[in-house]
């Protein structure tokens, strides 16, 4: 059976309109403007916009990867707090435990030592800082309304980032974060699994809890994944 997803992707809807049949004019529209708006504003919005759809790819790809899951497991998405800077890409709530993950869609030679991260050997912002961050903040939002797990389920929140393009080469050593490539997440997520051992019924409750905190879109949206992946 498949894993159970109760948030979905935001922004992914915006290309489905472009594309559906029909809408053509729409289509010529949005790329003129697009054309229109690169000139007027140059580069670095182009490479936003890129970066964006990256980001959302290797999302994409972490979610289709933990379907395989047992019912057991729980992903929400795109979640946010107001606790840690941003969205939480995924929280992943099972026998694993509770797992924040953060994924990044770079190609290259990422190296890390002691949280100094670099690419193709220029360094880059502190990617563990932040994914641990968002696992602070699940926890002490979990914590809150669930107190009486807080020395059990709720004892150590994981966090793990993973790289989701092909042509990433990974060497990391992070401390406390687990950093892998998109090919070893399904089994980094076992291995937790093996040690932490959370019961499905509080699993489900935190995961509950967790989605009830985030908004009526992202709800309404989590209901058609939960369908589809059922």
């Amino acid at each position: 059976m498949a894993l159970a997803l109760l948030a979905g992707l935001a922004g992914v809807g915006i290309l489905v309109v472009v594309e559906t049949p029909g809408a053509r004019p729409l289509w010529l529209g949005a790329g003129l403007v697009a054309v229109l708006t690169a000139l007027k504003l140059g580069g670095p919005t182009t490479r936003r916009l890129r970066s964006v759809r990256k980001g959302r790819l290797g999302e994409r790809l972490v979610v289709d990867l933990l379907r395989g899951l047992p019912d057991d497991y729980w992903l929400v998405n795109d979640v946010t707090l107001g606790l840690a800077r941003g969205s939480i890409d995924h929280v992943l709530i099972g026998p694993c435990g509770v797992v924040v993950i953060e994924t990044k869609r770079v190609a290259g030679n990422i190296r890390c030592r002691d949280d100094e991260w670099s690419i193709n050997g220029d360094r880059r912002p502190n990617v563990s800082g932040h994914v641990n961050s968002g696992a602070c903040a699940v926890r002490y939002f979990l914590a809150e309304r669930h107190p009486e797990l807080v020395f059990t389920a709720l004892r150590w929140v994981e966090s793990i980032i993973v790289f989701t393009h092909p042509l990433s080469r990974l060497e990391a050593n992070t401390g406390q974060t687990i950093a892998v490539r998109y090919s070893q997440l399904f089994q980094a997520v076992l291995e937790l699994a093996k040690k932490q051992r959370m019961e499905p019924a509080v699993g489900e409750q935190l995961a509950r809890t967790l989605v009830a905190s985030q908004t009526r879109g992202a709800a309404d949206a989590g209901r058609g994944l939960l369908t589809a992946a059922s």
